[in-house]
């Protein structure tokens, strides 16, 4: 059509797509990095939670093996570090949602189509912590389950 006459004037037409990509880019780009660090973050609680458990599992082992020797079962002994996991973390989880709370007005700019106070997202939130918690506590609980008495109590 150009080559017929220069002076007709006609659209360049291009896919809405290749328009809106650009602009999209970096946003997309910055919930690919929060979702990284998320994971990241969520793996170092994991980690930590795990390593004060084994630790203080590992520290009690004598007070485990008495209990053990006095007649408490390996349920009794599994729940016990259970429900100091579940403690700690449901205390890192309510000072977390408070704080998350407060600070959701200052992130609103950079959520989309979401509320920063979404009750499902932060019940969501809390029920992935406990259950990750759940899981990391799960091997030192089941090795305070296991201790065998005689062998607690010759250690020291």
């Amino acid at each position: 059509l150009r080559n017929l006459d220069p002076a007709v004037r006609f659209a360049h037409v291009r896919l809405q797509q290749d328009l809106i990509d650009p602009e999209l880019r970096s946003w997309k780009l910055g919930a690919a990095m929060f979702s990284l660090f998320g994971v990241l973050a969520l793996l170092v609680a994991t980690l930590g939670l795990y390593s004060v458990l084994a630790f203080n599992v590992a520290r009690r082992t004598r007070e485990l093996g008495v209990r053990s020797a006095m007649g408490a079962t390996r349920t009794r002994l599994l729940n016990m570090v259970l429900r100091q996991a579940v403690g700690v973390t449901a205390m890192g989880v309510a000072l977390g949602l408070a704080l998350a709370f407060f600070a959701s007005e200052s992130l609103a700019p950079l959520l989309f189509e979401t509320s920063p106070r979404d009750p499902a997202v932060m019940v969501g939130v809390a029920a992935v912590l406990l259950t990750v918690a759940l899981s990391a506590a799960a091997i030192p609980a089941w090795a305070a389950a296991r201790v065998d008495p005689m062998r607690a109590l010759r250690t020291d």
